[in-house]
């Protein structure tokens, strides 16, 4: 089948989206994308007013469309705002969008092999070939529950605009991550004293070294995987130290291969002046008196939950696909469904590094899955990738995700190749 003829739906027009859209259309698809909204920035439209780029403008710009020079090195949500929108225009991608449509329902055809109907809010049914979920994750929040009630005032990371959305000084911040950290500064900075509360410890990392944005520096793009973690080691403890000479619990161990560092100097410079302390774990909520595992009781005004989120398919019904440690099941670096046959993700997973620069390398994989899914008839789960284990893993070091990618474009090829000859007997390779 050529690829002119296989009909795409792209489910979201973020920045997963907008990758997947670009790829897929270079790639000769007949592609629809429907985003429920009138814009093209996704999560980044209720963001909170302080946020900033975890990465670098040069490490987060999409493929061939750099961010301005003019930006700064980490750039504002705005900023981004803006950029993203520009991307959209600048790469002519609006044309398949269609705005303000929402995707009340997508139902696979003898397990998705038949294609899939999608049902848009205005009760229309549209056929497809292949469906491609890029709908995000990081929209629907993951609360964890103690016994007892809390009657302060409670809010996720999610909800957050600005410092006003604190009520009281007594501030708790539940979790140790980069919004987490950022919900801490902004504490900080509006006169309050928060404290965090961590299940675990987490290293802290700078956002730069030697005054350059650490996903810039070259001889860290090549230094040897087996030494980069040591070396990434040498450095946090050179500049920063240990997370317990900040009051703060050790991490169980040093492999940031397998748990994300916490980006933010700025909450240890903090902690040194007593503006923001560690407490353990929450046990339990009697009113707003909030205990702790260790025996320890705070009175809170205000908790935040930075806490993280949910992945769901609200648009897939129940039954259709699994999950696994809550997230949907998937093989081939996060980005085929284990389950349905022609379903795709865009950006269900969290390669550490600029998310447009990330998601747009992902989406070039998605094209080449699709065009290889269409001309070998057959679904890949039970094919090519065969022997893939599922799994609802989201985190990946960057280089270890794009390595995966480019050994299942490789078995992609042979498997085309092999189709070619042998169209009966293929199998995984």
């Amino acid at each position: 089948m050529s690829t002119d003829k296989v009909r795409v739906c792209v489910v979201g027009a973020g920045v997963t989206g907008l990758v997947a859209i670009r790829e897929l259309v270079d790639a000769g698809f007949d592609v629809q994308a429907y985003e429920r909204t009138d814009d093209v920035v996704g999560v980044w439209a209720r963001v909170y007013d302080t946020v900033h780029l975890l990465t670098s403008r040069e490490a987060t710009s999409f493929r061939d469309y750099p961010m301005p020079e003019s930006y700064p090195s980490f750039p504002t949500g705005e900023q981004y705002r803006q950029y993203i929108r520009w991307f959209a225009d600048a790469a002519d991608l609006r044309q398949y969008i269609a705005f303000n449509t929402d995707v009340v329902e997508a139902v696979p055809l003898n397990g998705g092999t038949d294609g899939w109907n999608v049902t848009l809010g205005d009760g229309t049914v549209e056929h497809f070939d292949a469906l491609v979920a890029a709908h995000g994750h990081l929209w629907a929040p993951r609360i964890p529950s103690y016994p007892g009630a809390f009657t302060g005032t409670q809010l996720h990371t999610s909800e957050y605009h600005n410092p006003s959305d604190f009520v009281g000084d007594r501030v708790l911040v539940v979790g140790s991550g980069n919004s987490a950290c950022d919900m801490v500064t902004d504490a900080i900075a509006s006169g309050r004293s928060p404290m965090m509360s961590l299940r675990s410890g987490t290293w802290f990392v700078p956002q730069s070294f030697f005054g350059t944005p650490r996903g810039n520096l070259e001889f860290l793009k090549h230094t040897p995987d087996g030494t980069l973690n040591d070396f990434n080691r040498f450095l946090v403890k050179a500049s920063i130290g240990t997370p317990s000479a900040y009051g703060f619990p050790e991490p169980e161990h040093d492999d940031w291969a397998s748990t994300p560092p916490t980006f933010s100097t700025l909450v240890p410079y903090w902690a040194q002046r007593g503006r923001v302390r560690a407490v353990p774990e929450i046990s339990r909520f009697d009113g707003q008196s909030v205990h702790f595992t260790d025996g320890s009781v705070e009175e809170v005004d205000t908790i935040v939950w930075a806490t993280g989120y949910r992945a769901p398919v609200p648009f897939v019904a129940e039954g259709v696909i699994t999950e696994t440690a809550g997230y949907p099941s998937r093989i081939v670096g996060g980005l085929v469904s284990s389950d349905a046959d022609n379903l795709y993700y865009s950006g269900m997973c969290s390669p550490r590094g600029g998310a447009p620069h990330n998601y747009g390398r992902g989406a070039q994989t998605i094209a080449q899955l699709v065009a290889a899914r269409a001309r070998i008839g057959r679904p890949l789960a039970e094919t090519v990738f065969a022997d893939e284990v599922p799994s609802g893993r989201m985190d990946w070091l960057l280089p270890a995700w794009v390595e995966e990618l480019e050994a299942a474009e490789a078995r992609l090829a042979m498997a085309v190749a092999e189709f070619a000859d042998r169209p009966d007997e293929l199998v995984a390779v």
